[in-house]
């Protein structure tokens, strides 16, 4: 409930400049208020039964209630601020214009077009990593209460060539970036070592901000994948200067590595930073970290680093719900480690769960999607570089990617 508070409070001082206090339950009652979620307030007791993605939306004794069943409560408060809250005094003041008195139960149903992209990478992160979080903590994944889901397949060119047991994340990140499938280490380089656009690329010469966001360092396969071209994901020095030279020019309005478990205090930053008025965005964000856990067959930091992802998830839902034109799509790009389900847990295997490898694998990885012009999303099993044209799909209605089908 807090993030959806938060992106409200935030929606509602960028349209008029006002700063409300966002309070608990503890708080003496004001005489008028915005009651999000089951609050212990008079009006939030309700009776009204919400079935899979519906919410309450009402005013009753000068109190707007939102409610939600799970994250959409997010989906009021999206309506609220796009469809009841009135502008007037010179935009400085909002009024809740004919926001219903009736608490009829609404569905949640997403915008046709997207107009911005949130698009964030488990990096090494298969379902059997977002079970293992689930299974020891973790108090369901966020984005499975997604309306829609599917799955990736990650083979790169390498792989399809017969040069390598599985993807590479400067393949893969490419793939999903560009549109095309390419060679293990290429980054923003196709087969023929060709520079190929990327989607942040294309968001731009569209008029759209753009971000990266990542956990790894900013020069990490992944991140490199939508600010770089290069031959080698090896070549830090040179990664390095390009995307200085992107910062440096202002080619990029975001652009942040190494951030740590400070993950979803800079989305918010982030996200601030490049929808401000209204603009059109692009942001890619990575939890770099379960791959390096997987590799090494650390357990318990894997599914640490998954709960990370979560957070940074859950901020971003309710972003895309306030914001009905943004679409936001969860994935990964690889899965790292095999990691597998043990009969029981034992004190070698604390965790009911188990590496058999140390590198990647080619198994799918799962697809999650909420947000305007998602539900093309929903049911698929595709090749990733779909998820380039699909994100491609918001700034150019132009043909994106390889023209040739994938064999």
């Amino acid at each position: 409930m807090k993030y959806a508070a938060q992106n409200l409070a935030l929606l509602i001082e960028e349209k008029t400049g006002a700063t409300l206090s966002i309070v608990g339950d503890n708080t003496a009652s004001a005489d008028k208020e915005i009651l999000i979620g089951n609050t212990n307030r008079e009006e939030s007791q309700v009776t009204v039964e919400l079935g899979s993605m519906q919410y309450l939306l009402f005013m009753e004794n000068e109190k707007i209630v939102m409610q939600g069943s799970g994250i959409y409560v997010g989906a009021a408060c999206g309506d609220f601020i796009n469809k009841y809250a009135v502008l007037y005094d010179g935009c400085t003041k909002i009024d809740a214009v004919n926001v219903p008195t009736d608490k009829v139960p609404l569905t949640y149903t997403p915008y046709e077009n997207a107009q911005s992209v949130i698009f964030m990478i488990g990096d090494g992160m298969g379902a059997n990593h977002i079970l293992m979080a689930e299974d020891n903590g973790l108090d369901g994944f966020v984005a499975k209460e997604f309306p829609f889901s599917g799955e990736s397949v990650t083979r790169s060119l390498s792989v399809i060539n017969g040069e390598s047991k599985a993807t590479d994340s400067a393949a893969s990140g490419t793939a999903m970036a560009t549109g095309y499938k390419t060679i293990n280490g290429y980054i923003g380089i196709d087969k023929n070592g060709e520079r190929i656009l990327n989607v942040r690329e294309l968001a731009a010469l569209a008029g759209a901000k753009t971000g990266v966001i990542t956990t790894d360092v900013i020069t990490g396969a992944t991140p490199a994948s939508y600010m770089c071209h290069q031959l080698s994901r090896n070549d830090s020095e040179e990664l390095t200067a390009q995307i200085e030279a992107l910062v440096a020019n202002g080619e990029i309005d975001f652009c942040k590595g190494d951030v740590a478990d400070e993950l979803t205090k800079e989305l918010k930053t982030a996200l601030s930073t490049l929808s401000k008025d209204g603009s059109a965005f692009f942001l890619m964000l990575e939890e770099g970290m379960i791959d390096k856990a997987s590799h090494s067959k650390l357990e318990k930091d894997a599914l640490d680093y998954v709960i990370r992802f979560d957070d940074a998830i859950e901020y971003a839902t309710q972003f895309a719900l306030c914001h009905p034109d943004v679409a936001l799509v969860v994935t990964a790009d690889h899965e790292t480690g095999d990691l597998r389900e043990v009969p029981k847990k034992t004190e070698r295997w604390p965790y009911g769960y188990a590496f058999r490898s140390n590198a990647h694998t080619n198994i799918n990885v799962p697809i999650y999607a909420i947000g305007a012009g998602t539900s093309v999303l929903d049911g698929v099993i595709i090749e990733n570089i779909e998820l380039a044209r699909f994100c491609a799909n918001a700034f150019s209605k132009e043909p994106f990617g390889q023209a040739e089908p994938v064999e």
